[in-house]
C-alpha cells in the first residue's frame, strides 16, 4: 500500500518492509552511478540490481525483480510527463516530485548525488506532498489567472492526448489482433487446402494402383490363357503326330504282310 513517503511491501497479511523516499533517491542514484553495469545483455539489469539490493542491505525485504519493475515506472512515468511538453506544456509545473532528478539522472546531468546521498535521512520526515528534490516552478512567477488557465488547458490537453494514445494503442491492438486472426485463417485454409491436395493425390494414387492391379491381373490372366491354350494345342498335335506315326507303321506292317503272302502264294504255285 501507499503511504505518505513511501511504499509498504506486505506478503500475505504480514508487513515486511516498507519503502521510502529515501530508497527510491537511493535507487535513482545507485542506478545512474552505476550505468556501466547496464550492457543491455539478458539478465544483466537483474543481476545489477541484485548487487543494489545486496550493497542497500535490502536482502530478504524486495527482490532483485522488484527493484527493477520499481526503476522502470520511475523510468517510464517520467518519460509520459517529459512526451507531453512536446505538446506545449510545460513539464516543470508538474506535482510529480521525482521529475527534476530524474530529468537530470535520464539526462546524465545528477551533479547532485552527493548532496542527494546526504539528506537521504531526512526524507523521511517529508510530507506527501513535499519533494526531496527543489522543483523548478512555472517560468510565469505566481499563478495568476492567465497562468491558472493555461495550465488547466496544459492538462487538459495531456489528458485528451493520454486518451488519444491509449485509443491509438487499442487500434493497434484491435488491428494486430485482426492480423493475427486473418493470418490464422490464412494459414488454417492453407492447411486445408493442402489436405484436400493430399487427400486427392492418395486417392488418385490408390486408383492408379488399383488400375494397376487391374491390368496385372487381366494381363496375368490372359498369359494363362495364352499357355493353356498353347498347352491344347501342342497336346492336340501331339497326339495327331502319334496318330499318324501309328497309322503309317501300321500301313507298313500290312505291306510287309502283303508282300510276304505274296512271296508264299509264288513260291505255291511254282511248286504245284
Amino acid at each position: 500500500m501507499e503511504s505518505g513517503v513511501g511504499l509498504t511491501l506486505e506478503v500475505g497479511s504480514t508487513t515486511v518492509f516498507k519503502w521510502t523516499d529515501a530508497n527510491t533517491a537511493e535507487l535513482i542514484v545507485w542506478r545512474v552511478s552505476n550505468n556501466s553495469l547496464f550492457t543491455g545483455k539478458k539478465n544483466t539489469a537483474l543481476r545489477a540490481f541484485e548487487l543494489f539490493v545486496k550493497e542497500k542491505r535490502l536482502e530478504g525485504k524486495v527482490t532483485p525483480s522488484w527493484v527493477k519493475k520499481k526503476w522502470e515506472n520511475l523510468r517510464q512515468k517520467y518519460k509520459d510527463i517529459k512526451s507531453l511538453s512536446m505538446m506545449g506544456g510545460d513539464p516543470l509545473v508538474t506535482p510529480w516530485k521525482w521529475y527534476a532528478v530524474m530529468d537530470q539522472a535520464l539526462s546524465g546531468e545528477l551533479t547532485m548525488a552527493h548532496s542527494l546521498l546526504s539528506n537521504l535521512s531526512n526524507l523521511n520526515n517529508l510530507s506527501s506532498t513535499s519533494s526531496p528534490f527543489p522543483v523548478p516552478v512555472s517560468s510565469s512567477g505566481q499563478d495568476g489567472p492567465p497562468a491558472k488557465k493555461r495550465k488547466e488547458q496544459y492538462w487538459l490537453a495531456a489528458l485528451q492526448e493520454l486518451e488519444r494514445r491509449q485509443e491509438e494503442r487499442e487500434r493497434r491492438a484491435a488491428e494486430r489482433e485482426e492480423e493475427r486472426e486473418r493470418r490464422a485463417a490464412d494459414r488454417e485454409e492453407e492447411r486445408e487446402r493442402r489436405a484436400a491436395e493430399r487427400e486427392e493425390e492418395r486417392e488418385r494414387q490408390a486408383l492408379d494402383r488399383e488400375k494397376k492391379r487391374e491390368q496385372e491381373l487381366l494381363t496375368r490372366q490372359e498369359r494363362w490363357e495364352m499357355e493353356l491354350q498353347a498347352r491344347e494345342e501342342r497336346r492336340e498335335r501331339e497326339y495327331r503326330e502319334r496318330e499318324e506315326r501309328r497309322d503309317r507303321e501300321a500301313a507298313a506292317r500290312e505291306d510287309r504282310l502283303f508282300k510276304l503272302l505274296e512271296t508264299f502264294m509264288s513260291k505255291q504255285y511254282n511248286t504245284n
